[in-house]
């Protein structure tokens, strides 16, 4: 991927397919790639199609543990688990995005204002300018 996938990122959701192999084997390579770009947000491991087979529930994956990231068993299918996925990646964001010290984000938060401030002063001298050449009614 590219790092422009990460860029604002305020977590992340990583998820595999319980069906397919490859999926699972593919985290330890994402999940390298994120840190590399975004190394303190937060983290939720996903396995999905769990509706395909309900016995995978039952099995200890251990990447999310190795890792100590929470692991969560949806079915995008069925909808088992994915409200409470996204609500819990939600929150975890939110509080991520407000209590955030990583350099990154503050270099960000530092750009976004430098741009913001050069807004309002464009704006400012666009509004000046207008009264200036406005011809006054005689």
């Amino acid at each position: 991927m590219h790092a422009s996938y990460y860029h604002k990122a305020h977590a992340c959701i990583m998820v595999f397919d319980v069906q397919r192999k490859i999926t699972y084997k593919n985290l330890s390579t994402w999940y390298t790639e994120l840190r590399e770009f975004r190394p303190e947000i937060p983290c939720i491991v996903v396995a999905n199609k769990i509706d395909a087979d309900i016995k995978m529930t039952q099995k200890s994956f251990s990447f999310a543990r190795k890792f100590s990231l929470p692991l969560y068993f949806v079915s995008a299918a069925d909808g088992t688990n994915v409200v409470k996925l996204f609500s819990d990646a939600i929150r975890l964001a939110v509080s991520y995005k407000q209590n955030s010290r990583d350099f990154m984000d503050e270099v960000l938060q530092e750009l976004e204002n430098i741009s913001l401030e050069q807004e309002e002063e464009d704006m400012l001298h666009k509004e000046r300018r207008g009264r200036v050449e406005s011809p006054s009614p005689s």
